[in-house]
């Protein structure tokens, strides 16, 4: 029964996940190419206009030389004139100036070997006019026949050049003509430009569907069917146990109730047979052990066969349901990250853009100082936000994260310079503290110790989908409406956030949190954790590194290199995207592997020297196709790295009982956000000095010598754990 059980859930499980997917993914294509054909179809005609509009300006100062007695054939500077103007326009290739029988008298740019006689006999924009006034149907075929050779799959070789030309004429005859060449190849690059933002969208979707509908079917659905097959599970073993706090609804809920009242009214009749040997004790009774006292036997036949079928059918157990579930916090969480992600694309773009010299600091390290300053409240915030949760709650506490973080949202959306960006950069760095230690801590809550790997790793697979989606379509809408109106649906998100938690958040986590934390104790702190070697060294020469690569690397140098190589803030968002688009499906694997070989320190250090090794290999030639590769390389090496670390800690703070969880969890996290703090101060000091590929090698070297330094504390501890047993 339970392998059918468990195949019914799992079936439930993936035909709703493989239909929302195959329903999500069909509506983004069909939207994505309504959208390209009609970009297509529309952008074109403005591009005539607009060229129309140069050949124009060209022929009225054709016309003013020849009006004026200039030879046509003679008039100097003409060549040059027409390539400053052709150099002007990215969309156009070439501006001539020809007879009337299509010889060329003047050029600029890059003229192709046609006939200019034959282009002056053909009708000038009809095709165009024509897809403009035909049927949908027809705009959609024939825009999308026309996509198959504009998008980045495409042949370039079969685009044709579009020639605008406008007559030559004096005294009402014909001596010549202007010809502008249309690039079509400018067209083909606009529209790869939104055809990589419509993908983007499609996976931010994608992203998007599954986190809610994982949820959606949690609660709905593959969770009370678990229920119901634990529920049944016990029934046909014969426990008749009933659920005091059984909490459901819909159909599957009341199936679930009407089940357990039936267990509740066997023990009710069981309780009244009870009653009628045991001189109304039956209500009363609370184990079997009570029915006949171990150290007074009855003689009485009756009360030994109750006992025994009281302690075979579990006839007097009455069980609690333990509410909450990893799924609660999903949701809310990945809303409210996904709120501050928004920012991560451009903020040192934003912070350029209000930067004035001053005797204090470079350009360089101003751009870096929100960051640091944001890592470094984080850092500072932890310790207090793990004490706080143990003291209020984590429920309670989203909320109070929720006034810093939407303040500073607000306060960047309005800045005026760059002291106040940084402010409101360190007091939304409290709120995302708080919340995130406290969402952290609710989960940290639920786990066993035997899936704390994998509970782990959902907390990063939400962080790293929130960090995805955030940070390109970050990039996309400040493409589109600018930096600070980002802050403002950033501010709007975090609210949502906030709804989403007061509904879904448990109350009674916190209870069974405040018991842990009391069993504890109040006398472990940091300065006890820190005496335990292995979650010093993994905290010292594993997790500070870490983020010293994200924040310095990713988040800092990423941008900065990527606009020195002239590339648009679109393009920033997608390489950065790439970065967690690789962690998202291999992260789930790693932390499985951890889970199934016991290998979490050696992952970690695996993962820490390939971090550093893919930094030194960026030392050389410059090129944004490099850089994608080793953001995407460095998503790899994460994935070995993230979920691991987190279990990895946990386990060897487990040699230190006297410090509670949350704290562990509270220290872990602020130890990271001490290399987030240096990662863009390292970084910028070294881009004083260095380039690009110089400080990228160092600090990559710096982290292959930490991540070797740690593996050989591990042989040695490992040799001396040998010798000892």
């Amino acid at each position: 029964m339970t392998d059918r059980a468990d195949g019914l859930t799992g079936f439930i499980n993936r035909r709703l996940l493989i239909l929302t997917l195959i329903s999500t993914i069909l509506a983004s294509v069909i939207s994505a190419v309504y959208t390209l054909t009609e970009f297509n179809i529309s952008l074109k005609p403005l591009l005539v206009q607009k060229a129309s509009a140069v050949a124009e300006v060209v022929r009225e100062d054709t016309t003013l030389a020849v009006d004026a007695g200039v030879p046509f054939h003679k008039i100097k500077g003409m060549d040059t004139y027409l390539s400053e103007t052709v150099e002007k326009y990215p969309e156009l290739t070439y501006l001539t100036i020809t007879t009337d029988r299509g010889d060329i008298v003047y050029q600029g740019g890059n003229v192709p070997d046609f006939s200019f006689q034959a282009a002056m006999s053909l009708e000038q924009g009809s095709g165009t006019q024509n897809v403009l006034q035909a049927s949908f149907l027809t705009r959609l075929l024939q825009g999308g026949m026309e996509l198959t050779r504009l998008l980045p799959l495409g042949e370039a070789s079969s685009i044709a050049t579009e020639n605008v030309w406008l007559p030559l004429e004096h005294d009402n005859q014909r001596y010549g003509a202007v010809h502008v060449g249309l690039d079509s190849g400018f067209i083909r690059t606009q529209l790869t430009d939104v055809f990589f933002d419509i993908a983007i969208v499609l996976v931010a979707v994608l992203l998007v569907s599954f986190e809610v509908v994982m949820v959606v079917v949690m609660f709905y659905v593959s969770g009370p069917v678990q229920k119901s097959e634990a529920l049944l599970k016990r029934q046909a073993s014969g426990d008749f146990s009933v659920n005091q706090n059984l909490a459901g609804s819909g159909s599957i809920g009341r199936y679930i109730r009407r089940l357990n009242e039936d267990s509740e009214q066997l023990q009710q009749r069981f309780r009244k047979t009870l009653a009628q040997i045991g001189e109304g004790q039956g209500g009363v009774v609370s184990s079997p052990e009570e029915i006949i006292k171990e150290d007074r036997p009855s003689t009485n036949p009756v009360r030994a066969q109750l006992r025994k079928l009281a302690e075979r059918f579990s006839l007097l157990n009455v069980l609690k349901e333990q509410h909450g579930n990893i799924m609660d916090a999903r949701i809310p969480l990945f809303v409210f990250a996904f709120a501050e992600e928004l920012q991560k694309s451009f903020m040192p773009l934003f912070v350029a853009e209000f930067y004035e010299p001053n005797p204090w600091f470079s350009k360089d390290i101003v751009m870096g100082l929100p960051i640091s300053v944001f890592m470094f409240v984080i850092a500072a915030a932890t310790p207090f936000a793990g004490s706080w949760v143990d003291r209020w709650g984590n429920k309670r506490l989203f909320f109070w994260g929720l006034i810093p973080a939407l303040a500073g949202y607000l306060g960047c959306a309005f800045a005026s310079d760059v002291y106040d960006i940084i402010f409101w950069r360190g007091v939304t760095a409290l709120g995302y503290a708080i919340i995130t230690i406290s969402c952290q801590g609710y989960i940290a809550a639920i786990v066993s110790s035997d899936n704390r790997a994998k509970g782990m790793a959902i907390f990063v697979g939400v962080l790293m989908t929130a960090t995805m989606c955030g940070t390109a379509l970050g990039g996309i809408i400040a493409d589109r409406i600018g930096y600070q109106p980002v802050f403002l649906l950033s501010a709007i998100l975090a609210a949502f956030a906030g709804i989403l938690a007061w509904m879904m958040l448990s109350s009674d986590v916190d209870k069974a949190n405040k018991k842990d934390a009391e069993k504890a104790g109040a006398g472990g702190g940091a300065l006890t954790l820190f005496r335990n070697p292995q979650f010093a060294f993994i905290v010292l020469f594993c997790a500070i590194p870490a983020k010293i690569i994200l924040t310095g690397f990713l988040y800092y140098m990423v941008p900065l290199y990527l606009v020195s190589l002239d590339a648009s803030q679109s393009e920033i968002g997608r390489i950065m995207m790439v970065y967690s688009l690789v962690i998202i499906p291999l992260s789930p694997l790693a932390s499985r592997f951890a889970d199934y070989s016991g290998q979490m320190k050696q992952l970690v250090v695996l993962g820490t020297i390939l971090s550093g090794v893919i930094l030194i290999s960026l030392y050389g030639e410059d090129s944004i196709g490099r850089m994608l590769l080793a953001v995407a390389l460095m998503g790899v090496a994460h994935s070995i790295l993230k979920a691991p670390l987190i279990a990895a800690a946990m386990e060897a703070a487990e040699a230190t009982p006297e410090v509670g969880r949350t704290t562990a969890l509270g220290l872990l996290r602020t130890s990271e956000r001490i290399g987030s703090v240096l990662g863009p101060v390292m970084v910028a000091s070294l881009l004083v000095v260095y380039s690009f590929a110089e400080a990228m090698a160092i600090i990559g070297t710096g982290i292959v010598i930490t991540g070797i330094v740690m593996g050989i504390y591990m042989h040695l501890s490992a040799r001396k754990q040998e010798i000892t047993s």
